[in-house]
């Protein structure tokens, strides 16, 4: 297996993770949270959506965030546009990156914004324009590039026919999202083999649920394609709004999980791994989470090796 000497850590939870969560957190804690997350060490956070309040009441901070937020050098601060108004309070906000998002579904993009696909990217071209002109990277999320609650299996053809428009729009990185969590490593490996084949020298990353428990291998697959940046949330905070029926725990993958695994592999991610397990004990008591990820729950080699010789010798 081909293995990366380093991994480029995206934290997501102060978008992703506040966003899907049923109250408002304070912006004060909004911004403790992220000056937290800037002392980690991970490459890059995405703090909000310029979004219409509206639209998601709990990011209506988001402009007030990024004036507040402490910013490190050596960290990267992206928001998500969904549009050209977006990206136009992304420039006021002086962030260094943004993600535009596409969803490669129709029928998820017709719900979700109330817009057409094709209306979506046909504004890409705009928002890249716009981004370059002020120094702004910009990254294109692309939503249900393998499975959507509506229309099942997506066709890969459907999402690399959206891969080869946006980046003929001239955006900077393209990020596959496993919005639904159901994608598999054979689906991965194949869908990445696939967009590397057509665009050699992409910068392509992977946003992963955790529906199906596989978001972990998804990301060994990934890497073995030659993927090194990867969406997480501390935690594991975050995932799809849309739930197919029976499914729940749509999360993403949790950060101390993802750090822990990589640094364990001898893979660099710039990320202090007991700085990040101690941000997410941090969230999880400041919003009253209980422990989800392996890590909070003990599942470290170091915490295994400490414990043992406690059980009754019956284990196997």
């Amino acid at each position: 297996m081909h293995v990366p000497d380093a991994v480029h850590v995206v934290e997501m939870l102060p978008r992703d993770g506040f966003q899907r969560l049923d109250e408002f957190v304070p912006t004060d804690e909004k911004v403790a949270i992220i000056d937290r997350l800037s002392e980690t060490g991970v490459d890059e956070i995405e703090i909000s959506s310029f979004t219409h309040p509206k639209a998601v009441p709990t990011l209506r901070d988001a402009d007030e965030v990024a004036q507040r937020i402490e910013r490190h050098d050596d960290v990267a601060y992206r928001a998500l546009v969904p549009n050209l108004r977006g990206m136009e309070r992304a420039v006021d906000a002086e962030v260094d990156k943004v993600n535009a998002l596409v969803t490669v579904s129709e029928t998820y993009t017709r719900k979700n914004v109330n817009s057409t696909r094709e209306a979506v990217l046909a504004e890409m071209d705009d928002i890249v324009d716009l981004a370059h002109d002020h120094g702004i990277e910009v990254e294109c999320g692309m939503g249900t590039s393998f499975y959507c609650p509506y229309e099942g299996r997506i066709d890969p053809e459907e999402t690399l026919g959206v891969v080869d428009r946006v980046v003929e729009a001239g955006v900077d990185e393209v990020t596959l999202a496993t919005t639904m969590g159901l994608a598999n490593p054979v689906e991965v490996s194949e869908m990445y083999s696939a967009v590397f084949d057509r665009h050699p020298d992409l910068d392509v990353g992977l946003h992963l649920h955790d529906t199906n428990g596989m978001s972990l291998a998804n990301t060994l697959a990934a890497m073995d394609c030659g993927v090194d940046r990867f969406d997480s949330s501390v935690c594991g905070l975050g995932g799809g709004v849309v739930l197919a029926e029976g499914l729940s725990g749509v999360g993403n993958t949790p950060t101390e999980d993802l750090v822990h695994m990589l640094t364990r592999m001898g893979v660099d991610t710039r990320a202090d791994f007991p700085t990040v397990e101690a941000v997410a004990n941090e969230v999880r008591e400041t919003l009253g989470l209980a422990a989800t990820s392996h890590v909070l729950m003990g599942g470290t080699v170091e915490h295994v090796l400490e414990t043992m010789g406690d059980g009754d010798g019956g284990d196997q």
